[in-house]
This record gives structure tokens, sequence and C-alpha cells, in this order.
């Protein structure tokens, strides 16, 4: 709590030192024997950080920086010098309520009135990200049952943030506006997915194994997939078809950009179909009947 953010240290380590005027509020020390309780720094009471707290009365109240609670408690009392502020009288009010025993110190996570001793990465993770009402394709995005490099890939498409050359063009940098997949329309998300020649070959094909006549604009697919019962076997195998379609189109994408290699559709469309059963397949402990549902309509 005392170090702060400095440019020798590394980004991730002056982020977190960011955070800990919001963290220092749910960590909280409860006393038993004082030993531990550092006076100026832990959050012991409820006026929070002493430091912080008693610098609205310009004061140090003669207190050494590392003292505990217990170095102040002698004989039965608590030897600190007389209140010569509002504030200090409110010190004084919060240690006559203190009674220190034999117990050790311990500290806890005090969120929202609930208190637990044991740290939640989630709900820490909760209270510190910024709300905001749900987007109405989440649950498309994030699914039950997605492969997890796929669905990261298909959050940063939904939200146009992958590189295509007519970003790249808006970010100023010199670069041919033609798509690398049919070098014939000019390069983007919507064009990739799916406008294009090359793609569309590859979804047209692959959506129809799941029961669905294909969309070839990027909204119309979207919309179509979240009419889609998302917990249902064939919906789950729908998203796991359009996200494979996703990711595989941009992996070609790249590797035609940077190491000049060039697969066909068909290529493609094998590795899609292998990928997709494999996946089936790894659900069949955990849902066998679903599992079940999900091949026989993807090899129908």
């Amino acid at each position: 709590w005392t170090t702060m953010p400095n440019r020798r240290f590394s980004w991730q380590v002056n982020k977190l030192l960011k955070l800990s005027p919001l963290l220092y509020q749910w960590i909280k020390l409860r006393v038993s024997n004082g030993i531990n309780c550092r006076f100026w720094t832990d959050n012991w009471s409820s006026l929070g950080s002493m430091r912080q707290y008693l610098q609205l009365g310009n004061t140090s109240l003669g207190i050494p920086e590392q003292a505990t609670l217990a170095s102040l408690y002698t004989n039965g009392g608590w030897q600190i010098p007389p209140a010569r502020s509002e504030t200090q009288v409110q010190v004084h009010a919060i240690l006559t309520t203190l009674h220190l025993n034999e117990e050790d110190d311990y500290y806890v996570w005090e969120i929202e009135g609930k208190t637990t001793t044991k740290y939640s990465i989630g709900q820490v993770y909760d209270h510190l990200r910024i709300h905001e009402a749900s987007v109405p394709w989440h649950q498309t995005v994030w699914n039950k049952g997605g492969i997890p490099r796929h669905s990261f890939l298909s959050w940063l498409l939904v939200l146009n943030r992958c590189p295509t050359r007519d970003i790249i063009i808006g970010w100023g940098l010199p670069t041919s506006p033609l798509c690398l997949l049919c070098n014939l329309q000019c390069e983007s998300r919507n064009h990739l997915f799916f406008e294009c020649p090359y793609t569309w070959s590859i979804w047209s094909v692959l959506f129809r194994r799941c029961g669905f006549q294909p969309e070839r604009d990027w909204t119309r697919v979207l919309e179509q997939l979240q009419r889609q019962n998302r917990r249902s076997p064939i919906g789950i195998l729908s998203l796991l078809c359009w996200q494979s379609c996703l990711y595989w189109s941009w992996s070609e994408r790249n590797t035609r950009l940077h190491l000049n290699v060039f697969r066909s559709p068909d290529s493609l469309i094998k590795r899609i179909d292998r990928q997709i059963r494999d996946r089936i397949l790894s659900l069949r402990s955990a849902n066998p009947s679903s599992s079940s549902v999900m091949m026989q309509q993807w090899l129908s």
C-alpha cells in the first residue's frame, strides 16, 4: 500500500499498483493480537487508511511509520498522544473498541458486505470491470461448447478489430486495398465474411450441413445465428461451424500475406470438418445424447 507506480517498474506492475486504491477498501485486517496490524497502512478500522484519514488533520500523532497496534498497546491502555482535532478524536474512539487477545491477526476480502478469507478472481474482476448493458450477440460469440481461440477471434471480428486492409488504410499505412483471398474487391470484414467468393465457397457448403440456408451478408448471418436456440445441439453445432469458418478463413488470409502459402477451399473444408468432428467427440462424455445429435446432423 505504500509503493507508488514508477517508470522503472514494468507495465504490469504499474497497472497493479494503480489498482491498489480500489483493492484497499476490499482487503480488511481483522485485529486479534495486533502484532501484524500496521497502524498507518493496514485497513483495520472503519475509517480506512489512517494515513489518508489523518492527513485531513495535518498530523502524524507522533506514531512511528512502521508501528503496529500491539506496539501502541501497553499495560492495558493505548499509548498515543492526546487528541487535538476531531479526526484524532475519532481515532481514539475506534481504539477504545478494540480488545487485543492471543490469536493472530488475519485478512479477509469484504465486497458488497460479503466476507470471505478466499480470493476469487471472478468476483474481484466483476467489481473492477466497467459494467455495460449486454450486447445482443454475446451468447453467440461466448457459447457453450465453443473452441476458445475461435470464440476470441469471433469476438474481435464482431467488434471489427481485426486489421483488414480497409482498417490498415484508415490508419494511414500504404497497402493494396484488394482482398487477399479473391483479389477482386476491396478487403473488409464484411467482404471477407462472406461476400468473398473464396470464403463463400466454404461457408455455403458447411453451414448447410447444420441444417440451415446460409446467408452471404455479415449482419444477416449474425442475426440468423442469434435467432437459433444456442443451447440445443443444432444451435451449438451451427455456432461451432460459423466460428470455425471465421477462424480458418482468417488464418488462410494471414498465411497468404505473411508466408505466401495458398490453400484451396477444399483443403480448408476438410480441416474444418475434422476439427468439428473432434470437438463433437470431446463433448460426448459430458452430454452423450447431445453429442450424438450433433454428429448425426453433421454427417447427414
